[in-house]
């Protein structure tokens, strides 16, 4: 086999590593969105149930645990998709001065600097996740909540962005993908 074939077979097979890579980064990206859009229906009833109930004087008395621990596992879990999906807030202003390749290079330099604080995050939740399990640690609130549970969502949340950030280095990498032209900018 001549060295053009197989520097061509070798690429061929980084590309369809990468497409596989990129292609799982999507799907558990969109069921974490879809996740997080349920756990979004489910805070908004449990609002409507309290405000309804408090006409009788009654209460759940866990609207305010609930609803702040929802509106954390949306977060996360959503942030991914929002990254993929060009969903994030960028801010432009320098590296629109730039020239391509230099805005290229920044763009690669971001995507790694965040990719590194995502796995030291996601590092330090895992032992807190460890930690509360092993703990049995529980909420102090009227329903007593597993702590590792919110805390293991957080986690599922940072290793989706991390997953996600992969496959956006390695495409950009691979010249299979640009900066993206359909973030918000600032």
């Amino acid at each position: 086999m001549s060295e053009v074939t197989q520097m061509t077979d070798r690429r061929g097979a980084a590309v369809r590593v990468i497409d596989t890579i990129a292609r799982t980064s999507t799907l558990l990206n969109r069921l974490a969105a879809g996740i997080a859009a349920c756990l979004l229906v489910l805070m908004t009833l449990h609002i409507l149930l309290e405000i309804g109930m408090r006409f009788f004087d009654r209460s759940t008395f866990m609207a305010d645990a609930l609803v702040g621990y929802g509106v954390a596992a949306i977060t996360f879990l959503a942030l991914a998709w929002a990254l993929e999906e060009g969903s994030m807030i960028r801010v432009s202003v320098l590296t629109q001065t730039l020239p391509p390749q230099a805005a290229l290079a920044a763009d690669h330099f971001a995507s790694l600097a965040t990719l590194t604080l995502t796995l030291f995050l996601a590092s330090h939740q895992w032992q807190s996740v460890a930690k509360l399990w092993a703990r049995g640690s529980t909420s102090q609130h009227y329903l007593p909540i597993p702590l590792w549970i919110p805390e293991a969502i957080f986690l599922a949340g940072l290793v989706l962005l991390a997953l996600q950030l992969v496959a956006r280095i390695l495409k950009r990498l691979s010249g299979q993908g640009g900066p993206d032209d359909s973030s918000l900018r600032l």
